[in-house]
């Protein structure tokens, strides 16, 4: 820290900078006083005023502590006068921190106390003149079966948000929640997490901000070097001891010497990047030697609490190359022989994916769009002899079912069990096909990275939008809470209409046979349902 100016009131300066406060106060955390000497990269974030900020970092590196130290210090000197909303993914993590964080914390700083003041409700607190919320982001219901909702996040008008460990929270409830602030003046967000899957949560925001890295001076050469940006090339070792080097002249560099350098600065969200290479309490030989060798093979573990980097494993995500290296020169033709099956996911607009069998192991994309209404995808269905199609049973289950009935081809509703196992089950006395929804997802990802199985038309920029909604899911291991019980579900990562439109297509093309030629004669082709295991059967070489 650097000498006070005489001249500045230090009354009025812990008012105007939390980080002194706490500094200057002697704040205690976890039984250890404040101080800049370990975390001189927390100095930064914490005198930061930007509206948004986001933080991408590992585990252990000390930024839920950063949000409590602005949280109560803007409580106490009147910054939040609506109030601030602290967001967990769950109650459980809310009492978690309420008792093991915030209330030890309470305890044992007076200059804190003394503005604290009890009410009824364990997750409301007081403090000066404002009401600081604890919540959970865990939705409370579905509204129609669709609409996610949370009664604990409604009625609460806030000046600030702090979602505390954003990617385990859902994307809808982040976005329910942001609805709190949106009558306030002053309109604060800090996000922080260590972050999952690449482009989801945390870390999506943060590469949509500024991008700050701590870039640590060299003392011999004067270059700087970013940790995490250059490992593993940064970790070196001599005689058996491991260390951070300069990427220059390879000396030792130390994260004290460091400081924040956006990569694209005067974005609107402030952004902080920061992993375990820098915290002094971890050795950096440990990292790479986890980085080299993971624990039972789990090097996202390692990417993400480790180095607070997203990861996932190829085989876990489609990618929009995977789904443009697919593109032929044909373009797409306004109508086809057929016959073709059909696929369409309902929301605020209908995805249209209509497919057909150049021959018994392929199918050929012919057409994908987005309509208004059922009447615009009868007459794209008509022009291409669509002779089987499957729609989403929900949201709009009767104009689905009225669609179903007007039709003269074959129609089933799609219904998504996720408790369902060993293929696709075809009701024909309700017209609703049950099918598990990790299983297609899988199907359709088999789909397009297995060569020759999926053919599309030429590129264009419709072709662009499939190929972006395509490879917004991610495969994730999820872990139930109550049971401890580990199942693959796939994350929503952005936009996915299409690709619930090709799950849907290709359940569809169970039921047409191989494509007619020009001087075929006109009949329907077809073939057994034989539904699939992780793969349509029909689609085995």
């Amino acid at each position: 820290m650097s000498k006070q100016n005489p001249n500045i009131d230090p009354v009025k300066l812990r008012e105007a900078d939390a980080w002194y406060w706490a500094y200057a106060n002697k704040l205690q955390l976890m039984g250890n006083t404040f101080s800049l000497k370990g975390h001189e990269y927390q100095v930064d974030v914490i005198q930061c005023d930007a509206q948004k900020q986001v933080a991408k970092k590992g585990a252990q590196m000390g930024f839920s502590e950063i949000g409590v130290i602005k949280t109560l210090h803007g409580m106490i000197y009147n910054r939040y006068p609506m109030g601030v909303l602290y967001l967990f993914p769950t109650k459980d993590d809310v009492t978690d921190f309420s008792k093991g964080r915030f209330q030890p914390l309470i305890d044992t700083n007076n200059f804190i106390r003394q503005y604290v003041q009890n009410t009824d409700a364990a997750n409301i607190k007081r403090i000066g003149k404002a009401l600081l919320y604890l919540r959970g982001a865990r939705a409370s219901q579905k509204i129609g079966g669709v609409k996610e909702s949370a009664t604990s996040l409604k009625s609460v008008p806030v000046d600030r948000i702090v979602f505390d460990e954003l990617d385990e929270m859902s994307p809808s409830m982040v976005e329910l929640a942001r609805e709190r602030i949106s009558h306030s003046t002053i309109q604060e967000e800090f996000a922080l997490s260590t972050p999952t899957i690449p482009d989801f949560g945390v870390d999506k925001l943060y590469n949509e901000s500024d991008q700050r890295v701590w870039m640590i001076k060299c003392e011999k050469c004067g270059e700087y070097t970013c940790l995490e940006l250059e490992f593993p090339n940064c970790i070196l070792e001599k005689d058996g001891r491991y260390y951070r080097a300069c990427k220059k002249c390879h000396a030792e560099i130390h994260p004290k010497d460091g400081k924040w350098v956006p990569l694209y600065p005067g974005r609107e969200w402030v952004g902080w990047w920061i992993s375990q290479l820098n915290s002094v309490y971890v050795d950096p030989g440990k990292i790479l030697k986890l980085f080299q060798d993971p624990p039972n093979g789990n090097l996202a573990e390692v990417y993400n609490s480790k180095l607070g980097m997203a990861y996932l494993a190829a085989e876990n995500r489609l990618t929009i190359n995977d789904v443009i290296a697919l593109c032929g020169r044909d373009p797409m033709p306004y109508k086809h022989l057929g016959p073709c099956c059909m696929g369409v996911d309902v929301g605020r607009e209908l995805h249209v994916v209509i497919g057909c069998k150049p021959n018994m192991h392929t199918i050929q994309l012919v057409y994908c769009g987005r309509m208004s209404s059922f009447n615009d995808v009868h007459d794209v269905a008509m022009r291409h002899n669509v002779k089987s199609a499957v729609i989403d049973l929900k949201p709009e289950i009767r104009k689905a079912r009225e669609f179903q009935e007007a039709e003269t081809y074959e129609i089933f509703l799609c219904d998504y069990q996720e408790e369902r196992r060993g293929g696709p089950l075809w009701n024909d006395n309700t017209g609703v096909v049950a099918v598990n929804r990790t299983e297609i997802c899988d199907a359709t990802h088999e789909l397009v990275t297995t060569p020759g199985k999926y053919l599309l038309p030429r590129y264009c920029k419709e072709i662009q939008e499939y190929a972006v909604e395509m490879s917004n899911m991610a495969k994730i291991l999820d872990t139930d809470e109550v049971t401890g019980l580990s199942t693959y579900r796939y994350r929503k990562l952005g936009p996915d209409h299409y690709r619930h439109a090709t799950n849907y297509m290709l359940l569809a093309s169970e039921n047409i046979g191989i494509a007619r030629k020009k001087n075929d004669i006109d009949k329907h082709y077809r073939t057994p349902r034989t539904g699939y295991g992780g793969a349509l059967d029909w689609m085995a070489a």
